[in-house]
């Protein structure tokens, strides 16, 4: 996760933290609107989105209690991806000024700050090589291997396998054929709330 608990924030910022609720499928903020604070996951989830030149939604990464959210927007004006909850969902509004003021003077926070900065970016890193793959095939097996816990290959199904397909740019159709091929060769096994990849990412003749 993408830690930084904001009750473990300074005082002088604690004291300016609010809280909003979301239903499912209102939106946090847009691309464009000003950037006036940052936001840390309570409960639900919520998923950051692009969009293409022609309009097509690109599904950046998915944010889950106890990750922040728009961290980006601290030293920007304006958000730069819409941010939408996934379920309903409660999130602390930390305003973007105290913030910035708590990371400039606190060396710990800060530092810790990048760590999660990081995290992040490598994730979104993970996500566009994912997409870069031309098989669904490999799309799916790389993508399950590179969301289960270090050193393990079974993954909690958390959200609906169709917000998946969307994640790796895939059609549901596509999605659904390839997992169902992967599941009859053996490769991947699925039961009602976990996938397990049975595959060694060293060998690729599967």
């Amino acid at each position: 996760m993408f830690l930084l608990n904001y009750p473990d924030l300074p005082p002088d910022v604690l004291v300016r933290v609010t809280h909003r609720d979301l239903a499912s499928g209102q939106v946090l903020y847009r691309r464009g609107d000003p950037a006036t604070a940052v936001f840390a996951v309570q409960r639900g989830r919520l998923k950051l989105l692009a969009y293409t030149s022609e309009g097509q939604r690109v599904p950046l990464y998915v944010v889950r209690p106890g990750e922040w959210v728009s961290e980006a927007a601290l030293f920007a004006g304006e958000y730069c991806s819409d941010v939408v909850a996934e379920i309903p969902s409660r999130v602390a509004v930390v305003p973007k000024e105290a913030m910035v003021l708590a990371l400039q003077h606190n060396s710990e926070l800060a530092t810790e700050f990048m760590r999660m900065m990081a995290r992040r970016w490598n994730l979104l890193r993970m996500r566009l090589e994912l997409r870069a793959l031309h098989s669904a095939r490999e799309r799916i097996m790389q993508y399950f291997l590179a969301m289960a816990p270090p050193g393990q290959k079974t993954v909690r199904l958390d959200r609906p396998l169709k917000s998946i397909a969307e994640d790796l740019g895939l059609t549901h159709e596509s999605f659904y054929r390839s997992l169902a091929q992967l599941i009859k060769d053996g490769v991947i096994h699925r039961n009602k709330t976990e996938i397990t990849v049975n595959y060694d990412p060293d060998h690729r003749d599967v």
